[in-house]
């Protein structure tokens, strides 16, 4: 242990602790990690319309999207969808677990909670733009209150 300097002696800086900070630049926007997982959502979305013509308008919309803003509106797009069919879905008698098999376990938590309006579908859209990290410790925040 160094002892401490006289009294009227400059102060030098030493260096500091090693401080390594989490590499957060490679852990992907939920945005991004949903992307993979759009075909699957898509199917979801679709299996909850109500009827063919409901399928149809909602195939249509999602081509013309994804033709003029690019995949990226498009996932932003179908995620939007994928909310508003869990709530309508729960109120209409609840969402489902069964509907929800085949989905990522992130996804599921995020339409289950926004089906039983522990989660407001403004405050799931605004996870888009944040990473993955910070969308998994919300919902385990958000489940963990309810």
């Amino acid at each position: 242990m160094t002892a401490n300097p006289p009294l009227g002696t400059a102060w030098t800086a030493r260096s500091p602790a090693a401080f390594h900070p989490v590499n957060r630049v490679s852990e992907p926007l939920f945005r991004d990690w949903l992307a993979p997982h759009s075909d699957v959502l898509f199917g979801w979305t679709m299996a909850r319309m109500p009827d063919a013509d409901g399928r149809r308008g909602l195939a249509e919309v999602a081509v013309s999207i994804q033709r003029l803003r690019g995949r990226s509106e498009f996932v932003a797009w179908l995620y939007g969808a994928a909310l508003h069919a869990a709530q309508q879905q729960a109120r209409q008698g609840g969402l489902l677990e069964a509907s929800l098999a085949g989905l990522a376990p992130e996804l599921r938590a995020v339409l289950r909670l926004v089906a039983r309006s522990e989660l407001r579908p403004e405050e799931a859209a605004a996870l888009l733009a944040q990473r993955m990290g910070y969308v998994r410790s919300r919902l385990v925040r958000t489940r963990l209150r309810a």
